[in-house]
């Protein structure tokens, strides 16, 4: 199959790339060929839910092991129902970092063999050689976003404390989101580590210091990706919630199977949304590879074969 990508040359305003033509341009590549980013941010989102789902099952057994009244006597169970929380959250975001090294492996045409007419079905072929260094990457970049997160909630709670919560309570959840999309779009300026690391076989350290480098002068495009991605998910939930709703009686809606697939159609909905992001690094990683005439953004057409 040959896909012929819009060839959509950057535009400088005052030396500034301006990100309205970048994400543009994104979006050209991302509608090309959606049904291939769908299949492969939607197995990786339902493994993620998985592992969140038995990692809350598990928790919750732990938790009916022993009295509520007992608690401070159960610091074990306490610590190991931590290592399977913050566990299932890394797992997650793993699976995140192999998504993005699968759009990457695709946008930047890094699974091409030395015959052009060979169709490579595989996207995640150079993810799995990569195993390790995106393991290393995910656990270092979730390290980041840990303690970005404790910082904003330190924030948070001085500044309940110094205003009063009877007065700061009403803002919480905006500033609990406001924080999460300033640490995310932070941690997105290592986003371009992971393509660098598939396309140049670089180590992970200095794949992470090449993103960061990479990054300058790009940081409002990358927040842009991240409250794409944002508020896709928030609004993908919403219309799969009230879309079911108005799609099936509401006698239906107490069953046990009508849960499961909210649930399912939900992360479905989601992983839809996901893939923008990813292309968008992958994109920018591109700038500093070698073969880059050959991309989307490049006076020539890509194909995709």
């Amino acid at each position: 199959m040959d896909l012929n990508y819009s060839a959509v040359q950057p535009v400088e305003v005052g030396g500034v790339l301006c990100p309205r033509l970048r994400l543009k341009e994104v979006y050209a590549v991302y509608t090309g060929q959606f049904r291939r980013w769908f299949a492969i941010t939607a197995p990786t989102s339902l493994l993620s839910a998985a592992t969140l789902l038995l990692a809350d099952r598990k928790i919750r057994e732990i938790y009916r092991s022993f009295p509520v009244t007992q608690i401070t006597q159960h610091s074990a169970d306490l610590a190991a129902a931590g290592v399977v929380r913050y566990g299932s959250f890394l797992i997650s975001w793993f699976f995140g970092c192999f998504a993005l090294a699968a759009v990457a492996t695709v946008a930047n045409r890094l699974n091409r063999s030395e015959n052009e007419d060979v169709w490579i079905s595989d996207s995640f072929q150079r993810a799995r050689e990569c195993f390790r260094s995106l393991f290393l990457l995910a656990f270092v970049t979730f390290g980041v976003y840990l303690v970005g997160m404790a910082a904003v909630g330190f924030v948070i709670f001085a500044f309940a404390r110094l205003v009063g919560w009877a007065h700061f309570a009403r803002f919480n959840y905006a500033a609990s989101l406001l924080g999460v999309v300033i640490i995310a779009s932070i941690v997105s300026w290592f986003g371009m580590a992971i393509p660098l690391i598939l396309a140049e076989d670089i180590a992970t350290w200095a794949a992470l210091k090449k993103s960061l480098k990479l990054s300058n002068g790009y940081e409002f495009f990358l927040s842009l990706l991240v409250c794409e991605s944002l508020i896709g998910s928030y609004a993908a939930f919403y219309a799969v919630r009230y879309g079911l709703a108005l799609l099936f009686p509401i006698q239906l809606q107490y069953a046990t199977w009508y849960g499961w697939l909210v649930n399912l159609v939900t992360i479905l909905a989601s992983a839809a949304v996901q893939p923008p992001m990813f292309i968008g690094f992958s994109l920018l990683a591109a700038e500093e590879l070698p073969d880059s005439s050959s991309l989307p953004r490049s006076q020539q057409s890509a194909h995709v074969d």
